[in-house]
């Protein structure tokens, strides 16, 4: 995931998520999510340390993440883009597993 970090975005270090999005924000048909998702289990469990959810749901965040991010959400465009974010990850999470991260 460092590799792909520094490669792809020109950041050093690992990271939980990256995502290749196959069109331009707003340009994919609505509804439709389109482009690529990579995830580092190792860096998830490793972010997540301490919650009580299996690993499996830990790493499910993440992937919350990543599709956000194909919809065009930018927690780095702001602190109101991010808390936007962090409620709809939050959402998300919660209705597929019926429970909020960190708390079993």
């Amino acid at each position: 995931m460092a590799r792909a970090n520094l490669r792809f975005l020109g950041h050093e270090g690992t990271t939980t998520v990256l995502t290749f999005p196959e069109e331009a924000p707003g340009q994919a048909e609505a509804g439709r999510i389109t482009g690529d998702i990579l995830v580092s289990a190792d860096a998830c469990l490793s972010r997540t340390e301490g919650w009580p959810e299996s690993p499996e749901e830990r790493v499910f965040f993440f992937i919350v993440h990543g599709i956000l991010h194909l919809l065009g959400q930018d927690h780095l465009a702001g602190r109101g883009e991010a808390v936007r974010m962090r409620r709809m990850e939050l959402r998300v999470y919660r209705k597929v597993l019926a429970k909020e991260p960190g708390r079993g």
